[in-house]
């Protein structure tokens, strides 16, 4: 019995995931480092960032009170 999975390796090739056009590899990282900053600020302070909207809709207020390092205050 043939193998109908892959149908050669010249079309095997061709496939592969559709990217949006202006895909740029540093994208991934870039994404990847914000989730583990946010997370772990997260966890540090016990604040949260909305979660119906992308980080970068967030209003500018939003922000400052998420990313505000308030261990210092009296």
């Amino acid at each position: 019995m043939h193998d109908t999975t892959v149908l050669g390796t010249l079309r095997a090739r061709i496939s592969g995931p559709i990217t949006p056009r202006h895909y740029h590899p540093d994208d991934e990282e870039d994404a990847l480092l914000a989730r583990v900053l946010i997370t772990s600020w997260s966890l540090a302070t016990g604040r949260t960032l909305r979660s119906d909207v992308p980080p970068r809709l967030l209003t500018e207020d939003e922000l400052i009170a998420f990313w505000a390092d308030d261990t210092d205050a009296p």
